[in-house]
């Protein structure tokens, strides 16, 4: 199988992770005739998950495919890369169902606009107009900060750093107040036992 997508495929990143774990990658001119030629051909048929990962490094994001058998024994991944600037990329919602819902959110979350797919309105973002939020160079703190209301004044408002350094001390108490009872119970049971044997 991995000679025959290296040749026809045009790509030597094959990449055996384990006995029932694949990935290929593959120049986004390719990606979607590999994913017809293993299901085609290897009975991946089941479309499990679409991932994106943001190289910001390389101005690029990488698109994951997850494929398994239909009986569930072997996953495929499929990898391509396509440009984080005005990205577009053709929707699997046509041969997939489950695809629509995925791309759905990776075009909320990233940006990236799937050609074809007929219903990429919000998924849970309410009228989002900032960057995406899953893209790396969004600043969670600056937007926090720019756009919510902490609870100030409110008995439940805590800094989470104080509080985890409380909850820290609480738990090495109670293991140290363990440890101590543990101890005297022990030199406690020792001492009844030579007391026992005079």
């Amino acid at each position: 199988m991995f000679n025959e997508i290296k040749n026809q495929f045009a790509t030597n990143d094959v990449i055996i992770k384990r006995d029932d774990l694949y990935k290929v990658s593959v120049n986004y001119e390719r990606v979607f005739s590999l994913i017809d030629f293993v299901g085609d051909s290897y009975n991946y048929k089941t479309l499990n998950a679409i991932t994106c990962t943001d190289w910001i490094e390389d101005n690029h994001f990488a698109i994951t495919y997850m494929l398994t058998t239909i009986d569930r024994r072997s996953t495929f991944m499929i990898q391509t890369m396509v440009s984080r600037e005005n990205t577009k990329i053709k929707s699997l919602s046509q041969k997939f169902k489950q695809a629509e819902i995925m791309e759905r959110d990776l075009a909320e979350m990233y940006g990236i606009d799937f050609v074809g797919n007929k219903n990429l309105k919000e998924l849970s973002l309410e009228n989002w107009v900032h960057t995406p939020p899953l893209r790396r160079e969004f600043d969670t703190l600056e937007f926090v900060n720019n756009h919510l209301t902490f609870r100030e004044g409110r008995d439940d408002n805590v800094d989470t750093k104080v509080e985890a350094k409380r909850l820290r001390a609480i738990k090495k108490a109670e293991k140290e107040a363990l440890k101590k009872a543990k101890e005297e119970a022990e030199a406690k049971k020792i001492q009844e036992e030579n007391q026992d044997g005079k």
